[in-house]
C-alpha cells in the first residue's frame, strides 16, 4: 500500500508491491473485477500484456497469473514493464 506524502491519499489495500519492481504493483483479477470493474472493462478481449492506460497508470493482465499489474503511465514510459519478453541464450550454439 502506498500513501502520497504530498496529499495524503491511500492506496486501495487490494494493489501490493511487486517484489523484484519497485514501481510495479499488482491485484488479483477477482479483487480487481469487484472494486474496480472499468479496470477489467478496458482489459477485456485484449491478449495478456496489452497495456491500457487509465490516468494516471498504465494496467495489463499478467500473462502467467490471474492478476492485473500497473505503474504509473510516467515510469511505463521510462521503464516499460520491467519484464523480459523472451529469455536470450547466454550460450551460443557453434555449428
Amino acid at each position: 500500500m502506498r500513501i502520497c506524502p504530498k496529499c495524503g491519499h491511500v492506496d486501495p489495500e487490494w494493489w501490493r508491491p511487486a517484489a523484484f519492481h519497485q514501481h510495479i504493483d499488482y491485484a488479483q483479477m477477482d479483487v480487481v473485477a469487484e472494486f474496480e470493474p472499468e479496470i477489467i472493462e478496458a482489459l477485456k478481449g485484449k491478449p495478456a500484456g496489452t497495456v491500457v492506460y487509465l490516468d494516471p497508470f498504465a494496467y495489463w493482465k499478467s500473462p502467467k497469473s490471474e492478476t492485473i499489474r500497473r505503474c504509473s503511465i510516467e515510469d511505463y514510459k521510462i521503464k516499460g514493464k520491467s519484464v523480459p519478453q523472451e529469455r536470450v541464450s547466454h550460450n551460443p550454439q557453434h555449428t
